[in-house]
């Protein structure tokens, strides 16, 4: 009887090996993008409250 040997993390896709992008890149896009929403909200109100 053999050991089963499988790995149970996903693997990698190629083209994203070198530039280090894992196989759930998508969850580091939104992550970005929550963060950029969190800054221009903030420079809005910033803004906003220049000008009162």
């Amino acid at each position: 009887m053999s050991l089963d040997t499988h790995s149970t993390t996903p693997s990698e896709s190629a083209p994203y090996a070198g530039i280090g992008f894992r196989a759930d890149w998508s969850e580091n896009v939104v992550a970005i993008l929550a963060a950029g929403t969190g800054v221009l909200v903030v420079a809005v109100i910033a803004v906003l409250m220049g000008l009162a």
